[in-house]
Protein backbone atom coordinates (compact mmCIF):
# COMPACT_ATOMS: atom_id res chain seq x y z
CA UNK A 1 0.00 0.00 0.00
CA UNK A 2 1.86 3.63 -1.05
CA UNK A 3 1.37 6.54 0.66
CA UNK A 4 -0.71 7.76 -0.85
CA UNK A 5 -3.09 5.25 -0.25
CA UNK A 6 -2.61 5.34 3.23
CA UNK A 7 -3.34 8.97 3.18
CA UNK A 8 -6.32 8.62 1.33
CA UNK A 9 -7.70 5.39 3.75
CA UNK A 10 -7.01 7.71 7.09
CA UNK A 11 -9.29 10.56 4.82
CA UNK A 12 -12.04 8.36 4.71
CA UNK A 13 -11.77 7.08 7.98
CA UNK A 14 -11.74 10.13 9.71
CA UNK A 15 -14.49 11.61 7.54
CA UNK A 16 -16.62 9.44 8.74
CA UNK A 17 -16.51 11.20 12.11
CA UNK A 18 -17.97 14.10 10.74
CA UNK A 19 -16.70 16.72 7.92
CA UNK A 20 -16.20 19.37 10.74
CA UNK A 21 -14.18 17.25 13.18
CA UNK A 22 -10.56 18.46 14.34
CA UNK A 23 -8.15 16.01 13.06
CA UNK A 24 -10.40 14.98 9.24
CA UNK A 25 -9.38 18.94 8.63
CA UNK A 26 -6.11 18.99 9.96
CA UNK A 27 -5.72 15.54 7.35
CA UNK A 28 -7.23 17.31 4.45
CA UNK A 29 -4.75 20.14 4.94
CA UNK A 30 -1.35 17.88 5.28
CA UNK A 31 -2.54 15.50 2.68
CA UNK A 32 -3.32 19.03 0.47
CA UNK A 33 0.03 20.55 1.16
CA UNK A 34 1.82 17.47 0.73
CA UNK A 35 -0.24 16.92 -3.22
CA UNK A 36 0.73 20.74 -3.91
CA UNK A 37 4.82 20.32 -2.75
CA UNK A 38 4.89 17.10 -5.49
CA UNK A 39 5.09 14.67 -2.80
CA UNK A 40 1.71 12.70 -3.17
CA UNK A 41 1.87 11.44 -6.82
CA UNK A 42 0.32 8.78 -9.05
CA UNK A 43 3.24 6.18 -9.10
CA UNK A 44 3.62 5.34 -12.54
CA UNK A 45 5.70 2.08 -13.97
CA UNK A 46 7.52 2.41 -16.94
CA UNK A 47 8.04 -1.81 -17.71
CA UNK A 48 6.55 -2.78 -20.94
CA UNK A 49 3.32 -4.47 -21.14
CA UNK A 50 3.42 -8.10 -21.29
CA UNK A 51 4.05 -9.56 -24.80
CA UNK A 52 1.61 -12.68 -24.48
CA UNK A 53 1.83 -13.49 -28.03
CA UNK A 54 5.82 -13.34 -28.27
CA UNK A 55 5.78 -11.09 -30.86
CA UNK A 56 8.82 -8.61 -29.63
CA UNK A 57 10.75 -12.09 -29.57
CA UNK A 58 9.87 -13.06 -33.05
CA UNK A 59 10.73 -10.07 -34.50
CA UNK A 60 14.26 -10.23 -32.54
CA UNK A 61 14.63 -13.90 -33.60
CA UNK A 62 13.43 -12.83 -37.69
CA UNK A 63 16.52 -9.49 -37.56
CA UNK A 64 19.44 -12.10 -36.16
CA UNK A 65 18.31 -14.37 -38.75
CA UNK A 66 18.09 -11.97 -41.46
CA UNK A 67 21.66 -10.12 -40.76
Amino acid sequence: MTIEDKMKQALAQSEQKGPDNPEFQRLREFYEEKKREGVVKKQEYTLPQIDTVGRIFYARCRKTEEQ
